[in-house]
């Protein structure tokens, strides 16, 4: 439903002349919240707590959210769940495939062999020196 109103206003817009025709429509994703808020938003306020996630600009509704929300509350603010999608979205899932730092470099097997990659621990690194 909201997808189809964001392209209707969109479309209007662009009739009304004050979006250019050749100017495409934002992508939209839409997302399911498939818990409750405060088990979204639980992980998130931690991150910002300790200091992992940061907005920047000026959000003073989405930061009154933040700060007054109560999981009793019985509104539901749409800038809390917009914030929680956004970092979801930007921040990687555990253990899929998320690089924080450079390779390890590991021991040499027996057979000139590192972790069956030919040239040893330093060919991730660049070339060998010596045999």
């Amino acid at each position: 439903m909201c997808v189809l109103a964001i392209q209707t206003s969109w479309e209007k817009l662009q009739n009304d002349g004050e979006i250019p025709k050749n100017k495409l429509m934002p992508a939209i994703a839409p997302v399911r919240a498939k818990q409750g808020k405060l088990l979204r938003a639980e992980p998130v306020a931690q991150q910002m707590v300790q200091d992992k996630v940061r907005f920047r600009g000026v959000f003073t509704d989405m930061e009154r959210e933040w700060a007054t929300w109560m999981p009793t509350d019985p509104d539901s603010p749409g800038q809390i769940d917009a914030s929680c999608i956004l970092v979801y979205g930007l921040i990687p899932e555990a253990n899929q495939g998320a690089i924080v730092h450079a390779p390890l470099p590991q021991a040499p097997q027996p057979g000139g062999q590192s972790g069956g990659r030919p040239g040893g621990a330093a060919s991730m690194y660049g070339r060998r020196i010596g045999k």
